[in-house]
């Protein structure tokens, strides 16, 4: 008996500390990154969808859309039109839903007559019947602004949204102003925001029925998502909540957080990584009894026999904890990936900020240029007023582009070749350095060795290196070098030019957003950040050194994928020659 109670413990207690350490490794729950993440991406898709109701509200605000004449009032419907490319038609009506003057749209099978309307959307006569059948004009009159439903428009695989609401006028008279917007860039969104593979983002309404969701088909047929248990309890409560579950056998954890100005919910949820009691496969679960029953056979003959087994018990339960360890590493990677993902949603939830006022201070700026007339000595203030305001939208929105860029890059790694990636991107260039005097020299070694990148990437980071020796050149023009070779086991490019070179006190900040050395400030200021990132994000290293007056010089250094020896580089020189 003494034999069959110790063989038992020696079976049973490693088995229950291997199931205890593993589940010491599996999370229960959504963390406060991860809460966070949810709630700057709720911020950033109620920002979007707010933003053009927002900017119509100014306007009226600051005008009185019931005086203007006809001309006038299509004016300020044309100027509303362009502030968002997401919406299709906007129209003016009067108490009784009148239109004052046409609907301003792209009409479909038109081309764009200008730039700003590139990116609407085309109405057909019977899509502009349908968005007057939702229009919630109703529900404005009654509460001085309204949304409808979302519903579909199968034909341009989009969902949309009817919005009208009250402009009061000083007369007392009420003008509405009505609006279709679609969700286009709201879906295209989500899939930016899922940086993490197996990373799901949805959007339900106060129902629980899909409003956008990254698999199109799903959002557009509305799929109702009652049973969902993050979707079940906000349909119950309302409020933003987190938790572990389980969705069609796989485990989960999520966190959901409501929109604002909107009955609405946004949902993040991940697979758990496998880990605990649930996530043993059978046939482990099969060889430890196996081995246990093996244990109690044996205590039953022989002591010694009992001894050994238990030995291996116990060498089992170190690699069952050697295997937890290990899952508490990766949990501890996807923690500081989620820190760096939280870190870009708060990046562009800033931008998506900014842009809400500066949107409606563009907007009225246009509006008082076209009240005022032309000899009118404000014109050149407003005129001012507008071109900065343009001018932070465009950083605003470089800004944006450089967060998303830090939380994703969804091109696949491949073995690339170093010189292909830059003839293609100086094509891009060759016509304005001919016009600029510009004479290119490349210098490229034989029998290169690869490098594991992103083509689209690099050639991103290569152009912005150009443009800035471009800039530096003009008007005087000079020589660009471009070299390519191999130094141990790196592929290295030299980009070389004769422009004005660079202070050397300012050396040590041209890596650092928004620092800028060129007379004429045209771009965003994050070029060269841009390009110290990708580089960065392909083990590689970028140097610059420069001397005022005589030019600058931009290494890049990237890892070898092979090692064939390089032999003496190829001067090949000339515009466009090869």
């Amino acid at each position: 008996m003494h034999i069959l109670a110790y063989a038992l413990a020696a079976a049973l207690l490693p088995l229950t500390v291997g199931l205890l350490v593993l589940r010491s490794a599996e999370p229960s729950a959504p963390d406060s990154h991860e809460r966070e993440r949810v709630r700057l991406a709720a911020r950033l898709v109620s920002a979007t969808l707010h933003e053009t109701s927002r900017t119509f509200l100014l306007a009226g605000r600051a005008f009185d859309p019931a005086r203007l004449s006809d001309d006038e009032a299509l004016g300020m419907l044309r100027l509303l039109y362009t502030q968002d490319s997401d919406v299709d038609v906007v129209m003016l009506l009067d108490a009784n839903g009148r239109p004052r003057v046409q609907p301003v749209f792209l009409a479909a099978g038109e081309a764009a007559p200008t730039e700003e309307l590139a990116g609407h959307l085309p109405l057909t006569p019977r899509q502009l019947d349908v968005f007057l059948q939702h229009l919630p004009l109703a529900a404005a009159k009654e509460k001085g602004q309204a949304l409808s439903d979302v519903y579909p428009d199968p034909e341009r695989n989009v969902n949309l949204l009817a919005a009208a609401m009250a402009l009061d006028s000083a007369s007392g008279q009420r003008i509405f102003v009505g609006y279709q917007r679609s969700l286009r860039r709201v879906q295209q969104g989500l899939g930016t925001l899922a940086a993490e593979p197996g990373t799901s983002i949805f959007i339900v309404d106060g129902g629980g029925r899909l409003v956008a969701h990254p698999d199109g088909a799903r959002a557009l047929a509305r799929e109702p998502l009652p049973a969902h248990p993050l979707v079940a309890r906000f349909i119950e409560t309302g409020q933003a909540d987190s938790l572990s579950y389980e969705v069609e056998g796989r485990r989960m954890c999520g966190a959901l957080q409501p929109l604002e100005f909107l009955d609405w919910a946004l949902v993040i949820e991940q697979p758990l990584p496998p880990g605990g009691a649930a996530a043993v496969p059978p046939l482990i679960w099969a060889a430890w009894i196996g081995v246990a029953l093996l244990i109690l056979l044996s205590g039953v003959l022989l002591e010694v026999r009992v001894r050994r087994v238990n030995l291996r018990m116990r060498e089992l339960a170190q690699s069952a904890e050697q295997r937890a360890q290990e899952l508490q590493r990766i949990q501890a990677g996807l923690l500081e990936s989620r820190k760096l993902n939280a870190i870009g949603d708060l990046g562009a939830g800033v931008a998506h900020e900014l842009n809400n006022p500066l949107g409606g201070i563009l907007g009225l700026t246009q509006l008082l240029l076209r009240k005022k007339k032309e000899e009118d000595p404000d014109n050149q203030f407003l005129r001012r007023i507008e071109t900065e305001a343009k001018r932070c939208r465009e950083i605003t929105d470089n800004l944006l582009r450089f967060s998303e860029q830090q939380l994703r890059d969804s091109e696949p790694s491949e073995p690339l070749h170093l010189p292909r990636i830059l003839d293609l991107t100086l094509d891009l260039l060759n016509a304005k350095f001919e016009r600029q005097g510009i004479r290119i020299l490349r210098e490229y070694s034989e029998n290169l060795p690869r490098v594991m990148g992103r083509e689209g990437s690099l050639r991103r980071a290569f152009l912005n290196v150009l443009q800035n020796a471009e800039t530096a050149m003009t008007p005087s023009g000079g020589q660009l070098t471009i070299s390519v070779f191999r130094e141990e086991n790196w592929v290295v490019v030299r980009v070389r030019d004769t422009g004005r070179g660079i202070p050397r006190e300012n050396l040590a900040r041209v890596f650092e957003p928004f620092f800028t050395t060129k007379d004429n400030w045209k771009g965003a200021g994050l070029g060269l950040s841009v390009v110290y990132q990708i580089v960065k994000e392909h083990d590689g290293e970028v140097l610059l050194d420069s001397e005022e007056g005589k030019g600058t010089v931009v290494t890049f250094r990237f890892p070898a994928r092979e090692r064939p020896p390089a032999p003496a580089p190829i001067v090949v020189s000339g515009i466009g020659e090869r």
